[in-house]
């Protein structure tokens, strides 16, 4: 290789090792306005009573689905009933039709009374 171009490379070579030498740290000072701290203060809190306000309609909604889930039991049980009383009807409405036969029988055997 020529000459200048030798220096040229060494001059890039050197400038490289100066640039990869470690540097200081950046310090970096971030100037807020009272109300900008206060606002910020304001906004934490309002996310740790968030946070609490969350977990309490967590577990209150952990009551409601066990609520829920005792209704429906409730009216399972209910329909069961339901279907029992309903054929528990029938056969009285059974009965209950025999003994109209019958009363109607019996009142068309008695004596009829003068003026009917």
């Amino acid at each position: 290789m020529n000459q200048p171009t030798e220096d040229r490379i060494r001059k890039i070579e050197e400038r490289l090792e100066k640039l990869e030498q470690p540097t200081e740290p950046i310090k970096i000072t971030v100037d807020r306005s009272e109300a900008d701290s206060v606002l910020l203060q304001t906004l934490m809190t309002m996310v740790g009573t968030q946070a609490t306000d969350i977990g309490i309609l967590k577990h209150e909604m952990g009551g409601a689905r066990a609520d829920i889930l005792a209704i429906k039991a409730t009216q399972s049980d209910h329909g069961e009933l339901l279907k029992e009383h309903r054929e528990l009807l029938k056969d009285h409405t059974k009965r209950f039709d025999k003994l109209e036969k019958i009363m109607l029988q019996i009142l068309d055997r008695l004596p009829q009374l003068e003026g009917e």
